[in-house]
């Protein structure tokens, strides 16, 4: 089933892969960008991945909204989506709801 949907982002350019880590995402509808995955390898942390393909991710989105969830236990989460811009929306059932606002 992940396979499926890694081909399907693919074919949509909404899956970035790098040495270390992979990002999906996808632009909705109402253009709002979502990040559904991204994930940097245990011994590849702390290098800049992640914030290197949130900055691809915000050149796709082309300056429309960006969101991103994350379970409000993982502190480091929260902190990453804090430091890339990321504000605080909603929680609910232990997930935190993070956007960045659109790019005039």
């Amino acid at each position: 089933m992940i396979f499926v949907a890694l081909q399907e982002a693919a074919d949509h350019g909404e899956l970035i892969l790098v040495d270390g880590g992979i990002c999906r995402f996808h632009r909705r509808r109402d253009g709002i960008v979502t990040v559904r995955e991204i994930l940097v390898l245990p011994q590849q942390r702390r290098r800049g991945i992640a914030r290197a393909m949130m900055v691809e991710v915000f050149r796709a989105a082309g300056g429309s909204a960006v969101q991103a969830k994350c379970p409000v236990a993982y502190e480091s989460g929260q902190a990453f989506w804090r430091a890339m811009g990321f504000t605080l929306m909603a929680e609910k059932d232990g997930i935190s709801l993070f956007q960045r606002p659109a790019n005039p």
